[in-house]
């Protein structure tokens, strides 16, 4: 019975089963006492473990093998290391599935030096390693003893094994030599669904879409049967490029064929891959139509919200998440919090930090780096460094969200400062994302030439090179200064065509300093480039007011007029009980449109009485 248990994925009920055995009076024996460690294993329940363990003793069969390698798995899997390598030292044979065992553990826990030294150990006793042994130290190596260890398995007709073939391929693959790792698929006699799987992981994992879905197409072609691993691996990467949608759609209807949608991976996969594509409502319609969601389930379709700019979905998905009762992982509150940082939504993104703080992930860089970025955008660039200084371990989103953040708000010395800080003391390499924030900081506080400096490091030192956006900025740097003639020669200059930003940028400079001439030529650039951008016109035509050219004014409306561009109303918005309400100049959309204009229309009157009130004070006050 309790063995029954734990082979069916129940083993709370097969622990239970084994103390009901005790409370009746029979006497465990080996077997029992197996099979109730195999059970503290899978629940890496390391004090119940521990417990069964002292009865073991008392028992005198702790140096039975067979217990001995148990105990070994239980520690292992309750991250207690150092007590499975005590058990193996203390016994007095060790067989196969020891060593693999204890192999196994390390490689678990990411030890894998004491890993490679078992293995070494094991060879000098004279025990052969089986494919499961091989398999465990292959996630230890580094490329040259994996290397070496391939040359043993060919040796020993061990690589044609399909557990030993796909740590190959995982190990070729994690290592960067995905030529490698196609090899020995391609030299497998034999393949089945796993090996297949694995080969299709692995182009995934190298972002080769094409090539893992003409895997998927040759294994259905050969007869292999595909599973629901490999429709979730093939769905993830239709799910990595737009272009492969429609593929995504027949993987979908195959999935329904097989009868595997109802596979919480394969529904997962689907969600993710209908969000990425951008299709929202096949999205809804699939997680409508979910009966058991999970946590997974829950988080993609926050950050498909997020991904499709649908931020307050997102939010309110997130509180009704919460509500019926499931906890949301790191991504979804990364994808809430960065919703809350679009919307500035100030106040739901303190709820969501307490909510971070209660889980315990406030300090995960996922999260972390999602609150930096929501406090920055949201005015509080002081919050967002103590979430910054925080944080135990940063990567390099940490190091760019507070950079952008200090160059947002004017703090540009600050920003520079941080990122010589990254560079130097933290030997962090930055990105285009850095020097964008680095240019644009420089572009605040008016430092022409570091922003040239800075320029040539990103090209000279990290061969990184300037895009748009980079050039953009040296262009709004110059014009703030006023160097306008220089900037037209940088456009000039540029590896490639000037895109609509290009010029914006420089039409704005334009303005800024009422340069009509330059205005007019980088107003024609933008509207050859974008025609219908209403930006450009108004620009135009606020350079030829600033200057009294009426005529021109009412030329540039004109055009507008004739091909219908139309300026976009601004828009402010309020929140209230978390939610946001936007208003627009004549706006009667909102719900509660006339009571607010009712109210608007007495706050005038009263406005209207205090100014006849206060005229007829100071008309008495003359008299």
């Amino acid at each position: 019975m309790v063995s029954g248990f734990v082979h069916n994925g129940l083993p709370s009920d097969g622990f239970f089963v084994f103390v009901e055995m005790l409370d009746s009076g029979v006497v465990p024996n080996d077997f029992a006492f197996s099979a109730t460690l195999h059970a503290c294993a899978e629940l890496a329940a390391l004090e119940l473990g521990e417990q069964v363990h002292s009865m073991v003793v008392r028992f005198g069969i702790d140096r039975d093998c067979r217990i001995a390698n148990c105990l070994i798995d239980v520690y292992s899997r309750c991250r207690s290391m150092d007590k499975a390598q005590l058990i193996f030292d203390k016994m007095t044979e060790q067989d196969l599935v020891t060593f693999t065992t204890l192999i196994s553990g390390y490689c678990l826990n990411n030890l894998f030096e004491p890993a490679i030294r078992v293995f070494e150990h094991m060879l000098l006793k004279g025990i052969e390693p089986n494919e499961h042994t091989i398999s465990g130290v292959l996630t230890a190596c580094g490329p040259m003893l994996g290397e070496q260890i391939h040359g043993y398995m060919i040796k020993t007709m061990t690589d044609q094994s399909v557990h030993s073939a796909c740590s190959l391929i995982e190990f070729y693959s994690k290592s960067g030599e995905i030529g490698q790792a196609k090899l020995v698929f391609e030299n497998l006699v034999q393949r089945n669904v796993v090996t297949w799987s694995s080969m299709i992981s692995c182009c995934l994992r190298h972002e080769q879409i094409e090539d893992a879905l003409w895997l998927f197409h040759d294994m259905v072609c050969t007869g292999s049967v595909p599973n629901e691993y490999t429709f979730a691996t093939t769905l993830g990467a239709c799910g990595l490029s737009s272009e492969f949608f429609y593929v995504g759609r027949q993987l979908h209807c195959s999935a329904i064929k097989h009868n595997l949608v109802s596979d919480i991976r394969v529904f997962n996969a689907l969600l993710t891959m209908y969000g990425r594509s951008g299709d929202v409502d096949s999205l809804e319609k699939l997680f409508d139509r979910m009966e058991n969601p999970d946590v997974v389930s829950w988080c993609s379709v926050i950050s498909s919200y997020f991904q499709n700019g649908l931020d307050e979905k997102s939010i309110k998905l997130l509180s009704r998440m919460h509500r019926e009762g499931f906890v949301p992982n790191e991504y979804g509150l990364s994808s809430t919090l960065s919703s809350c940082a679009n919307l500035a939504s100030l106040d739901q993104g303190k709820h969501l930090h307490c909510l971070a703080l209660k889980l315990g992930c406030d300090l995960d860089v996922c999260v972390g780096n999602a609150l930096i970025n929501m406090y920055a955008k949201c005015g509080s660039i002081e919050e967002a460094r103590l979430i910054f200084d925080a944080m135990p371990n940063h990567d390099l989103m940490s190091w760019n969200s507070l950079i952008h953040g200090y160059a947002h708000h004017g703090n540009g010395n600050k920003a520079i400062s941080v990122f010589d800080i990254m560079t130097e003391a933290h030997n962090i390499t930055p990105d285009h994302s850095t020097f964008v924030g680095i240019l644009v900081a420089c572009s605040h506080v008016g430092c022409v030439d570091r922003a040239f400096r800075y320029f040539d490091i990103m090209r000279d030192r990290y061969s990184i090179m300037p895009s748009a956006s980079h050039y953009a900025c040296v262009i709004d740097i110059m014009g703030r200064a006023g160097r306008l003639r220089e900037a037209l020669q940088i456009i000039n200059q540029m590896p490639f065509e000037p895109d609509v930003l290009t010029w914006k940028t420089m039409l704005a400079s334009c303005k800024l300093h009422k340069n009509i001439e330059l205005g007019k030529f980088a107003a024609e650039k933008v509207i050859e480039l974008s025609p219908k951008d209403s930006a450009s016109y108004v620009l135009l035509s606020n350079m030829h007011a600033m200057h009294g050219e009426w005529k021109d004014v009412e030329k540039v409306r004109s055009t507008m007029d004739k091909q219908g561009i139309k300026k976009g109303a601004g828009c402010s918005w309020i929140q209230i009980r978390n939610e946001v309400h936007a208003f627009a100049a004549s706006d009667t959309s909102h719900v509660r449109a006339d009571s607010v204009y009712l109210i608007l229309n007495l706050l005038l009157k009263e406005m209207e009485e205090d100014k006849r009130s206060a005229e007829i004070s100071i008309i008495s006050y003359d008299l």
